[in-house]
C-alpha cells in the first residue's frame, strides 16, 4: 500500500488493513513506509470514528455511549422542549382550536420588520373598550403581544381607510 492508496481508501477498509500491519509492525514504522508524518498518519486513521488501543494494538471503531456529550446534549433540548410544551399547553390548545375554527389572524410583515424604526407612543384611550380589546387579545390570541396587535389594528385602519 502506497500514500495516494492509504488517503484515498475507506476508512473501514484501511483500518482492516492497518491492523493487519500492526501485527507485526509499529505505528511509527507503518507512518514511514507511508512516507507520512505520524501525526498525519494518527489524525488520517481517526477518521471514521476510529481510535488506536495501545494495549491491543488495534484501532477500533468508537461507539458513542448513552452518557456522551452529543446524547445529552440532545437529551437536554428534548427535556426543555417538554417543558416548554407543559407551560405553554393551554396556550397551544387555544391556537389550535382557533386554527380549528377559522379564526386566523396573520400579522403584516412591517411588524416585525428588522430595519424599522420603533417608537413608545401613549395614547388616550376609553378604559372600557381598552378592556375589551386587551381581553379579546388574551383570549383568542394568547400567543400574541398586544403591542403586535395593536401595530396591526393600525395596518388595517391604514389599509382600509386610505385613499
Amino acid at each position: 500500500m502506497n500514500k495516494e492508496e492509504f488517503l484515498t481508501m475507506n476508512p473501514d477498509l484501511r483500518v482492516k488493513k492497518i491492523n493487519k500491519m500492526l501485527e507485526t509492525m509499529q505505528l511509527p514504522d507503518i507512518a514511514k513506509l507511508l512516507d507520512m508524518p505520524s501525526s498525519s498518519f494518527s489524525s488520517e486513521m481517526q477518521k471514521g470514528d476510529y481510535v488506536f488501543i495501545k494495549r491491543d494494538k488495534k484501532y477500533f471503531k468508537f461507539l458513542r455511549g448513552i452518557n456522551s456529550p452529543e446524547k445529552e446534549i440532545k437529551t437536554s433540548d428534548y427535556n426543555e422542549e417538554l417543558l416548554f410544551i407543559k407551560e405553554n399547553f393551554d396556550v397551544l390548545k387555544k391556537l389550535l382550536s382557533n386554527q380549528e375554527n377559522g379564526i386566523r389572524l396573520i400579522l403584516d410583515k412591517k411588524i416585525y420588520e428588522t430595519k424599522a424604526k420603533y417608537v413608545n407612543k401613549n395614547i388616550k384611550v376609553n378604559d372600557s373598550i381598552y378592556q375589551e380589546f386587551t381581553s379579546t387579545c388574551e383570549r383568542q390570541f394568547p400567543h400574541l403581544k398586544i403591542q403586535d396587535l395593536i401595530a396591526q389594528a393600525f395596518v388595517d385602519f391604514i389599509l382600509k381607510y386610505s385613499s
